[in-house]
């Protein structure tokens, strides 16, 4: 099977929209296209889809602060799952984050999410315990 890892295009976002639902990841309070539409105003290179046949399978959202990198909206269509495109696209875009001079990456998992901590274990990534914490600057 023929993969291809690309920058996200703005033609993309309705079938990148629809693989976040159907993998669980949006949520009531992340409207999907305003996530999509402040990435590419900061860092779009950053923001990558795999494709198969020209149909998004597969996405991952890095950023760096200039301190870590950071990994948001890994996604692979569930058909494709198991066939190392998770693996690529993390591949690609701490490749990406490299280059740039990057240190090191982290990422955030629910805690329930069992599939995505073996998934990054897996690829090297360690368990930490910290407190994560956030506050709202514009309400959605």
């Amino acid at each position: 099977m023929s993969i291809r890892i690309r920058p996200f295009a703005e033609t993309d976002t309705e079938d990148v929209v629809a693989l976040w639902e159907d993998a669980g990841l949006t949520r009531p309070w992340n409207d999907p296209r305003r996530d999509i539409a402040r990435k590419l105003r900061v860092q779009p290179e950053l923001f990558l889809v795999a494709l198969h046949e020209e149909r998004v399978v597969g996405t991952v959202m890095g950023g760096y602060d200039g301190h870590r990198g950071w990994l948001y909206y890994l996604a692979v269509a569930g058909t494709y799952r198991g066939r190392g495109i998770g693996a690529a696209l993390v591949q690609d875009v701490e490749a990406r984050l490299l280059a740039m001079g990057c240190p090191k990456v982290q990422l955030m998992v629910r805690p329930d999410n069992d599939a995505a901590r073996g998934f990054y274990a897996a690829l090297g990534y360690e368990h930490f315990d910290t407190w994560a914490t956030g506050k709202r600057l514009i309400a959605d």
